[in-house]
């Protein structure tokens, strides 16, 4: 069966929704505001790169829940692609949110999240591969480096710029380490502990302390402090998972955790 990358966008533009922020917004930034979800679903392409372009603009305000949320089920697919797409996200303020599965090059887009959230052992990873793949970034051919110095040469190159990648997202050198640590044909999956501890769940520093900023000014039920943020925030990937196709119901379960204080 052909695989194919599935990149789905919802526009919501705050209109039902508006009188929940008239409380804690100006009307300006109310009528600004708006919540982009990019659901990123299957092989991680240069066309699913082309779409997130094409819809990164869309991006305006920061309200709540998040200006833009990305869903996360892939099992990987173009690494180059993969940080590209990462370094849009970033500069768009992401929340990022493993809903399924993510392997291989999809941690790229993970780890570009200025909040990132992923169920443990979702998220598997493996140094990296070249492979000969088609145009949706399926797998034809994996190129036997120790045999083909050229492709030795590429693979060198694209580790160099994943360890820099990697840096530049924040995230714990431990997590390039592992990567390369892992060269079996499958993917090592990491538990709840490794994925704080290597930074691909959790927040940007700086943006992070610019939210907390935020709701520590706002009304009840969204009003708290850094470490109820922090608790209620982690909670959001297992919580709204089952709607990552259904991206206004997950829009509303992420409200519903965030005011929740009672959620488990």
């Amino acid at each position: 069966m052909r695989t194919r990358s599935v990149l789905w966008v919802l526009l919501l533009w705050l209109g039902l929704h508006a009188s929940l922020f008239a409380k804690t917004q100006s009307p300006e930034e109310v009528s600004a505001s708006r919540v982009v979800v990019l659901g990123i679903h299957g092989q991680i392409s240069k066309k699913v790169l082309e779409t997130v372009k094409q819809n990164i603009s869309k991006v305006q305000g920061d309200p709540v829940p998040a200006g833009l949320i990305v869903l996360l089920d892939s099992p990987g697919g173009d690494g180059i692609a993969a940080m590209n797409i990462g370094r849009l996200l970033r500069q768009a303020h992401a929340h990022v949110f493993v809903t399924g599965q993510c392997a291989s090059a999809c941690i790229f887009i993970l780890a570009s999240g200025v909040i990132r959230g992923a169920p443990a052992y979702s998220i598997g990873i493996h140094r990296g591969r070249i492979t000969i793949s088609d145009s949706n970034a399926k797998i034809l051919e994996e190129v036997d480096v120790s045999k083909n110095p050229a492709a030795q040469k590429m693979l060198q190159s694209f580790e160099a710029n994943a360890a820099k990648y990697f840096a530049e997202m924040g995230m714990a050198p431990e997590l390039f380490q592992t990567m390369q640590n892992h060269q079996s044909k499958g993917v090592y999956r990491l538990n709840s502990r490794q994925l704080t501890l290597f930074g691909l769940t959790g927040f940007e520093s700086t943006y992070f302390e610019e939210r907390v900023a935020f709701f520590e000014k706002l009304k009840r039920p969204y009003q708290m402090d850094r470490d109820e943020l922090a608790r209620r925030t982690a909670k959001v990937a297992s919580r709204c998972a089952e709607f990552d196709r259904k991206h206004e119901e997950f829009i509303d379960c992420y409200k519903l955790v965030l005011r929740d204080p009672y959620l488990n």
